[in-house]
């Protein structure tokens, strides 16, 4: 049995199910640490959204767009007072509220202090497609708004893309650099989410708040479960392959003729071609 163990051929077959196995133990662990670094985000973005609003001129300079620390400022609730623009208002597609696909309203706020701010107002439904949306329009004077900053998100390089050229009136991203382009003023590159939620909200208040960003783990513990489970099932298929092979006594051997062993020659001796039968003589 030690020797079946031990040939060449099994030696490789070894090494190839053990190069299997580590390399699905190492893709489930980087998996589990993908989960802790989510989950230390999420636990950072749930600290930043408890404390009290601060003004975002204390965090940064929203004239100033030069300088902006994303990572330092993602999550942090402000305050800003300004004027909304709803005639550079642009809508968001493929935005979900209540199992409803609809999108969000996305809109320039001129800040007094200077600066443009792009607030996220709101859900509104699909058949509410041109900006500005008249049933979602904002107040007309000075607001003071308190929300939640977002990070921009830039056209990706695969999957749905925004026109580099021309005026958007709908987006698939929030990509403050290219929306920069057609709003007047320097765009503050950080989204600006009104996280305030209505608990019965009706057709004349619209558009409804998005609230809170979703902290979601993600699939990375269902993902780290599944390459754990493909290493334990490489590695009890394997022994239990060898274990049924080992318990027939190996591969059995073919005698030097190639024939079975088992079964006497009753053909007799071999001949050229087809036995030629003679007519019996008269």
């Amino acid at each position: 049995m030690l020797r079946d163990l031990l040939r060449p051929t099994a030696i490789v077959s070894h090494l190839l199910v053990v190069t299997v196995v580590v390399a699905c133990v190492a893709l489930g662990q980087w998996q589990v640490d993908r989960l802790q670094m989510v989950r230390d985000q999420n636990a950072r973005a749930a600290e930043r959204m408890a404390q009290a609003p601060v003004d975002l001129a204390a965090l940064a300079d929203p004239a100033n767009t030069e300088v902006v620390d994303e990572t330092a400022l993602e999550f942090r609730r402000v305050e800003v007072t300004g004027t909304f623009r709803p005639d550079e208002e642009v809508l968001q597609r493929n935005r979900q509220y209540r199992n409803q696909t609809g999108f969000h309203v996305l809109t320039p706020l001129e800040l007094v202090d200077g600066g443009v701010v792009l607030v996220r107002r709101g859900w509104v439904p699909s058949s509410l497609d041109q900006p500005p949306v008249a049933e979602a329009a904002p107040p007309p004077d000075a607001v003071t708004v308190v929300g939640v900053l977002e990070r921009p998100v830039p056209q990706p390089s695969f999957g749905p893309q925004d026109p580099d050229e021309g005026r958007l009136e709908r987006v698939f991203h929030t990509d403050t650099a290219r929306l920069d382009r057609q709003i007047d003023g320097q765009v503050f590159p950080m989204v600006l989410r009104i996280d305030a939620e209505l608990d019965n909200p009706t057709e004349d208040q619209l558009p409804f708040p998005a609230g809170p960003p979703e902290l979601d783990e993600g699939s990375h513990l269902s993902y780290a479960v599944q390459w754990h489970i493909f290493a334990v099932l490489a590695l009890v298929t394997y022994a239990a392959w060898w274990w049924r092979r080992l318990s027939r006594g190996g591969e059995p051997e073919d005698d030097a003729a190639g024939g079975d062993p088992g079964v006497a020659d009753t053909a007799g001796p071999a001949s050229d071609g087809p036995a030629m039968v003679r007519p019996a003589r008269p």
